[in-house]
């Protein structure tokens, strides 16, 4: 029998120019709003005036903490949280892709519950409620405005609060922010997104509801991606939803190892965390269908993707080249000399490995990084050559 728990709270406004109502929302929690947000976009396009003016014509004071950097660091979380906790803040609106949310919901947690944010780091979960944070995503990959998880950089390697407390309590969802983002950054974020409904799909805490979210994304994402790295304005919208759709599916099922191999490309060589998912996503499939390619081809069928897991793989892969997605991990400088410790370090997130639906040894880790160091194009000669 099927068993499971759905909790998804949170209210979510998917709405062109919703940024602008953004005042409305954030004054039904108080008066004093942080916004925090990246160090230029907000700024550049003109989105950052708008969000005070319209926090500002409904009563709210308003500071600005603009200095997240991808991939945030504890440091900055802890000096945002000086901020919040010196002007007494009662609402928290954050603006920007992945880092900005994540910066905030560790702010807080910081300002609220009165100390350092590494204090509060898995394994350690939140339980405690924190400040209504209000996000507004300008990138459609990481879904972090319907997550109950914040990706944090501590002492050189990702490290994540959890926490049903931290899931924002408003996601305003403005396709229009997204017309900003250059090809690559689309490309990139949409793989992000795909990456997380797959794991969400394959993983051991999966379930027929996070599997309604995980199918629809992936659908959505893997027809109009291409389209959306292009610029068409439709695609970008869908792939906005698609984002929080497969948001939702992590909240419930999490990530799995593609994360956990992927984390080294972005601490070590500064990869955009969506383009190190894109990098690995291939060859971890190969290596998961030997425990679940009968899910994997239901899953291909379920999506329209073809009718097993070979025919998923080669539909991701010809995504991947229609977008210029490296064909190598060597194209981003890694070599073959790093392959052991990049390894070595995929088992030490092992949050993210033993929630795949086989954990795999060191040696299997090394295999997959081999054939990401081979690329692609070896890898689908091979796949081809055994269909």
């Amino acid at each position: 029998m099927r068993k499971f728990v759905f909790f998804q709270p949170g209210k979510v406004i998917f709405k062109e120019g919703i940024t602008r109502e953004v005042g409305s929302y954030a004054s039904k929690f108080g008066s004093k709003a942080l916004v925090v947000t990246g160090r230029r976009f907000a700024m550049r396009s003109g989105y950052l005036n708008l969000i005070k003016e319209s926090l500002e014509s409904h009563g709210l004071k308003v500071e600005v903490f603009n200095q997240v950097e991808p991939n945030p660091s504890v440091e900055t979380v802890n000096r945002g949280s000086r901020i919040a906790k010196e002007i007494g803040a009662e609402v928290i609106v954050a603006f920007g892709g992945g880092s900005p949310m994540d910066a905030a919901k560790g702010i807080a947690v910081a300002t609220s519950l009165g100390r350092n944010v590494e204090e509060f780091l898995s394994p350690k979960v939140v339980e405690n409620e924190v400040i209504p944070v209000i996000a507004i995503p300008t990138t459609s990959g990481t879904g972090s405005e319907v997550t109950k998880y914040s990706v944090l950089t501590y002492k050189g390697k990702k490290a994540v609060l959890v926490g049903d407390p931290i899931i924002p309590k408003v996601a305003l969802l403005d396709p229009q922010v997204t017309y900003y983002m250059p090809p690559e950054l689309s490309a990139w974020t949409g793989f992000d997104a795909l990456s997380h409904a797959i794991e969400a799909y394959i993983s051991r805490k999966s379930s027929p509801l996070s599997d309604l979210f995980a199918v629809e994304a992936i659908r959505i994402i893997t027809s109009e991606l291409s389209k959306s790295v292009k610029g068409d304005k439709k695609a970008r919208a869908d792939l906005h939803y698609a984002s929080m759709l497969a948001g939702v599916a992590i909240n419930h099922a999490g990530t799995t190892m593609v994360h956990g191999i992927g984390y080294y490309l972005t601490t070590e060589h500064g990869v955009q965390h969506g383009l190190a998912n894109a990098m690995m996503l291939l060859y971890v499939l190969e290596y998961y269908s030997r425990e679940v390619g009968d899910k994997l081809s239901e899953l291909a069928r379920r999506a329209g993707l073809g009718e097993n897991w070979k025919d998923l793989i080669m539909v991701i892969a010809r995504i991947e080249d229609e977008v210029n997605i490296p064909d190598s991990i060597s194209d981003l400088k890694v070599s073959l000399e790093e392959v052991n410790r990049m390894a070595f370090e995929a088992l030490t997130y092992d949050r993210n490995l033993k929630n795949g639906p086989v954990v795999p040894s060191l040696e299997e880790v090394k295999a997959i990084c081999m054939k990401a160091i081979r690329g692609r194009r070896e890898f689908l000669k091979d796949l081809i050559k055994d269909k």
